[in-house]
This record gives C-alpha cells, sequence and structure tokens, in this order.
C-alpha cells in the first residue's frame, strides 16, 4: 500500500470528511483533492502533514452536517471497525479517564491500544479477554448494547470512587486533627 492509498484508506475508515482536513491543513478543497490524486504532488511533507491532521482529529469532537450518506446497511464492515474503536475511547473515559490509563490496567502498550481505537488492528480474544477482566461488557464493546448489569456495575464503580474519595477527606482531616 503507498502513501496515498495508506491516506486515503485512513480518512475513509475514520470518517473524516476532506472538507474537514482541507480547512485543518488551510487548503481550499480542490487543491487537496488534486493532492490525494495526482501520484506525483503526494510527497513526504503532505504526508507527514495529513498524519499529523488525522492524529489531531482523534481528540476533537466534530459534527459533519453535510453528510448525506444516508446508506442503511448496519453490517459495513467499516462501520462495525469504528464503532469497536469509539467503543474502546469510551470505556477509556468512562473507567480510567484516560486512554493510557486503559493501557495500563490492559497491560499493553498505549501505540497498541491506539492501533485498536484507530481501527489499523482488531482486538483478537487474548485482548478481549483482557477487556473483560477490566470491566468492560464485550457485547458492547463488539457492536451489541450494553447489558443491565454492565450498567449496574458502571453504577457501581461510580459510586465506589466517590466514597473512597469521601473516605480520603476524611483520612485527611482525622490525620490534621491528630496534630
Amino acid at each position: 500500500m503507498t502513501k496515498r492509498e495508506e491516506i486515503k484508506h485512513r480518512l475513509n475508515s475514520l470518517g473524516i470528511s476532506l472538507q474537514w482536513l482541507s480547512d485543518k491543513l488551510q487548503l481550499k478543497l480542490q487543491q487537496l483533492t488534486y493532492l490525494l490524486e495526482s501520484e506525483s504532488t503526494f510527497d513526504d511533507e503532505l504526508y507527514f502533514a495529513i498524519n499529523s491532521a488525522i492524529e489531531s482529529y482523534q481528540f476533537e469532537l466534530s459534527f459533519d452536517l453535510d453528510n448525506t450518506n444516508s446508506d442503511p446497511n448496519l453490517f459495513d464492515e467499516e462501520k462495525l471497525k469504528n464503532g469497536i474503536g469509539e467503543r474502546i475511547r469510551i470505556f477509556a473515559k468512562r473507567k480510567y479517564n484516560t486512554l493510557k490509563g486503559l493501557s495500563v490496567a490492559l497491560d499493553i502498550s498505549p501505540q497498541q491500544l491506539q492501533q485498536y481505537i484507530t481501527n489499523n488492528r482488531e482486538p483478537g480474544a487474548k485482548i478481549l479477554i483482557k477487556f473483560m477482566k477490566a470491566g468492560c461488557d464485550i457485547n458492547w464493546l463488539l457492536g451489541s448494547s450494553e447489558s443491565i448489569e454492565s450498567y449496574r456495575i458502571y453504577k457501581l464503580e461510580s459510586e465506589l470512587r466517590e466514597l473512597q474519595s469521601k473516605l480520603l477527606k476524611i483520612s485527611h482531616i482525622i490525620s490534621i486533627q491528630k496534630h
């Protein structure tokens, strides 16, 4: 796969619009389209600039209001893959606050976790078991809805964190009182 094909694949799999990318690179849409289509104009500088923009996209919330794609195919492979990456991101934020916290909990490198989030790799059975042990509802992760038990566990974990925080404050007050 050439660098140009790789960029096109990443843009498509992450659902990044060319309009967003052209705005990010401060180019006109027609210029970006030409650069992406022409083999002779696609150089390393452009490759790195687009990759940098794609990386920044993962930390921005954007709504593509011009998206008129009304394809009702719910079993599209790319959409399912995107769902897994986004669900991993949601799980990380919900339970560990950061992707790094999740990677520590799963005992994998942040780079490996990033591969799953960007859909460059699909989590295999061993990784899915690690997610399950970390408290993730695997059915939800793979595209189904969350179970009631998963919601209850999430709610209990939130209450536990809140109680631990209060207990820490109480112990701090007691230690100040003793001195």
